[in-house]
C-alpha cells in the first residue's frame, strides 16, 4: 500500500509512461510507430500469452529496426493468467495503453482509473449499455484534485477532408449553414470495411476476438464511433453536450455478414472455429458475424444517418470504402471517389449563382490552417484540389491524436467540452444497439 501511495504521485509526471495490457489489436503498436520525447522508451506490457500480444511485439520489432528513423522501445513483457492483477503492482507505467478485446476493456479502464493511471484507448471504449454506465460514473467522478484522464483515439478530426467541411459548414456566409430539420438525413455518412486486407504491405491476421461480436462488439458500436464523434466535432466544436437536450435516437438495426470457413482460415490462420464461436456457426460451416448496422438520430435538431457495413474482402481491388453527404442551404458538400478512386470533397451549388465561385475562392482562402486549396470543375460540381502536402497517413493521425493525450496530460485535464463528446457518443452507440436488438 505504501509503495501504492508513492507511485500515485509520479503517476501525474508530464513524461508518460506506457503500460500496454493485452493487446490483442494492431492499433495498441500504432501509438508507437514514431518516437516522441513526451513517452519513455521503456515499456511495460502485460497479457495472457506471449502468442496473443505477438500482433503487438511483431510491430514494434518493425518500428525498431527499420531503416529510417527508427524507433528504440524497450518492451519489458509479462505474461500469465494473473496478468492484470501484475500490472498494477510497482512503477508499470502512468499510461494505460488499450487496444483488443473491447468487452473487457472498461474492466482494464475501471481497474486504470482505481491506480490513478490515465488511459489512451482505442475506439470503442464500451459496446453495450452496462458498460455504458460504468464509463459515466468513472469519467463522472471529480473527487480527486487532478481526475484520471480517460481518452479514446478519434483519429478521423484529423483527416485534412473533415476538416475542410468543418470549415465550409461554418463559414455560414457561404454555406447559408444547414438545412433546416426535416424527414430527410441532413447528414450522411456510409463506410463499408473488409475483414481481409493487407497493413503495411503484408496480409493483417485477426484474433478470433474481432469475430465474436460478445467481445468486438456489434457494427453499431464500433466504426461508428468515429462519424459520431465528427458530427459532434463539425456542429458542436469545443461546445458542451448536452445528452438529455441535444440527441434523440429515431431510429436502428442491425444484420449479419456470412463468412466462409476458408475466408475464416486466410484472415486468422486457425484450421478450425473456437469453442468461442460455434454459437455463430451455422450449418453450412459458415460463420455469421453481426457488424453491420444503421443508425438514425438528430443531433441539436440536425437529422443524422450513419450506416456500416463489412464485407469479407475488397474483390474489385478498392479497398475500403466511405461517403458522405452534408446538406447546407446554399450547397450540398459530398465526400466521395473520385476519377483516380481516391477520396475527395465535392460541391455542388444549391442555386444558378453566378458568383459561386467567387465565393467558394475566397471560402478554402480563409482556412489559414490550410494553405493552397483549389478547386476544379468536373460534371457540374466542384472538386477541392487538396495539395498532397496536407494529407496524413493512418498512423500520422493516430501520432497527432496521442499528441493531443499528452498535452491534456501536462494539462492536468480533459476539457468539459471533451468529455462531454465521449459520453454523448457513447451513449448513442450502446442506446442503438438496445433499440436494433429490442
Amino acid at each position: 500500500m505504501g509503495c501504492g501511495s508513492e507511485r500515485s504521485s509520479e503517476n501525474k509526471g508530464d513524461t508518460a509512461e506506457l503500460l500496454v495490457i493485452d493487446p490483442q489489436h494492431f492499433h495498441a503498436a500504432l501509438t508507437q510507430k514514431y518516437a516522441n520525447e513526451g513517452i519513455d522508451t521503456l515499456v511495460h506490457l502485460f497479457a495472457e500469452s506471449e502468442n496473443t500480444a505477438t500482433g503487438y511485439t511483431e510491430l514494434i520489432e518493425q518500428y525498431n529496426s527499420r531503416d529510417t528513423d527508427p524507433t528504440h522501445w524497450n518492451i519489458v513483457g509479462y505474461y500469465g493468467a494473473d496478468f492484470l492483477e501484475k500490472a498494477f503492482q510497482g512503477a508499470t507505467g502512468n499510461v494505460v495503453v488499450l487496444a483488443g478485446d473491447n468487452q473487457k476493456k472498461i474492466d482494464y479502464i475501471t481497474q486504470a482509473v482505481q491506480h490513478d493511471r490515465d488511459v489512451f484507448a482505442d475506439k470503442p471504449l464500451v459496446i453495450d449499455v452496462a458498460g455504458y454506465n460504468k464509463l459515466k460514473a468513472l469519467m463522472g467522478d471529480n473527487s480527486k484534485e487532478h481526475p484520471t484522464l480517460i481518452y479514446d483515439i478519434m483519429t478521423e478530426r484529423y483527416d485534412v477532408k473533415n476538416q475542410i467541411i468543418k470549415a465550409l459548414i461554418n463559414n455560414r456566409e457561404f454555406s447559408g449553414g444547414l438545412q433546416a430539420a426535416g424527414s430527410e438525413p441532413v447528414i450522411t455518412f456510409a463506410s463499408t470495411h473488409h475483414f481481409i486486407k493487407e497493413v503495411s504491405g503484408k496480409p493483417l491476421i485477426r484474433p478470433v476476438l474481432f469475430f465474436n461480436t460478445k467481445q468486438q462488439g456489434e457494427g453499431l458500436v464500433d466504426v461508428t464511433t468515429h462519424y459520431v464523434d465528427l458530427v459532434q466535432w463539425m456542429l458542436s466544436s469545443e461546445q458542451v453536450i448536452d445528452i438529455e437536450r441535444d440527441i434523440q435516437l429515431t431510429g436502428a438495426r442491425r444484420w449479419a455478414t456470412t463468412i466462409s470457413k476458408a475466408d475464416f482460415t486466410r484472415v486468422t490462420n486457425l484450421a478450425e472455429y473456437p469453442s468461442s464461436l460455434l454459437p455463430d456457426v451455422a450449418a453450412d460451416q459458415t460463420l455469421e458475424v453481426f457488424s453491420n448496422g444503421k443508425m438514425d438520430y438528430s443531433f441539436k435538431g440536425v437529422p443524422v444517418s450513419i450506416s456500416v457495413e463489412w464485407a469479407v474482402e475488397s474483390l474489385d481491388g478498392r479497398g475500403d470504402q466511405f461517403r458522405a453527404s452534408f446538406r447546407a442551404k446554399q450547397l450540398t458538400l459530398d465526400v466521395k471517389a473520385d476519377e483516380n478512386a481516391k477520396m475527395a470533397v465535392f460541391l455542388t451549388p444549391g442555386n444558378d449563382d453566378t458568383r459561386f465561385e467567387d465565393k467558394l475562392k475566397s471560402a478554402l482562402a480563409s482556412i489559414a490552417d490550410l494553405p493552397g486549396l483549389s478547386y476544379e470543375k468536373v460534371n457540374g460540381q466542384y472538386k477541392i484540389l487538396i495539395p498532397e502536402t496536407l494529407y496524413l497517413s493512418h498512423e500520422e493521425h493516430f501520432a497527432k491524436v496521442l499528441q493531443q493525450f499528452l498535452q491534456y496530460r501536462k494539462d492536468k485535464s480533459l476539457p468539459a467540452w471533451e468529455k462531454s463528446f465521449i459520453l454523448a457518443k457513447y451513449y448513442l452507440t450502446t442506446k442503438s444497439l438496445e433499440y436494433a436488438k429490442r
